[in-house]
């Protein structure tokens, strides 16, 4: 397989949609990643190509970190989706692996993400809950491993922390 990544350009809209529809099996992801388009709250956006056609898709947003009156922005990823056709065939990992390299070289000392944590911890991503980072998307006294931080600033670990807002366009995900 031959595969292509680049920056979302805006015939590639359709082809998102489906990518995202088919990979959660319900429009949910892919109503969500057009809200955000037109909401303007995407910071980064790639897909992936297989002999032009779109196989994969990653969004990247930003959040806000509260600590109790600083604020902070820092990116998240998601949602990632890749088609069912191209499921662990590395698609996933090759959008993970240009989007955390951007994060970095624009300065980013961290980035989050709600998902699987057997996959992201792969990426650098461990459990954010005890760095102490709170989110919406985690009880206090409920599973927390899914909301997970790969910190690329080790001098942030300890320093950062706080809770963690995504923007209300994911409420309803």
């Amino acid at each position: 397989m031959t595969l292509t990544i680049r920056k979302e350009q805006p015939d590639d809209i359709d082809g998102i949609y489906a990518v995202e529809k088919d990979a959660f099996e319900r429009n949910d992801e892919a109503d969500l990643v057009n809200k955000l388009r037109e909401l303007d709250l995407i910071w980064l956006s790639y897909v992936a190509l297989e002999d032009e056609q779109i196989v994969g898709h990653a969004a990247y947003t930003m959040v806000s970190v509260t600590d109790p009156e600083i604020v902070k922005a820092y990116p998240a990823l998601g949602p990632i989706a890749v088609a069912s056709t191209h499921q662990r065939q590395g698609v996933g990992a090759a959008l993970m692996r240009v989007g955390l390299r951007e994060a970095r070289a624009r300065g980013h000392g961290m980035m989050f993400v709600l998902g699987h944590p057997e996959y992201y911890t792969k990426f650098g991503f461990e459990p954010a809950k005890p760095l102490g980072f709170t989110s919406d998307y985690i009880e206090d006294d409920g599973a927390h491993e899914h909301f997970m931080v790969a910190i690329f600033d080790e001098t942030l670990r300890g320093k950062v922390k706080g809770h963690v807002k995504y923007n209300e366009v994911f409420d309803g995900v």
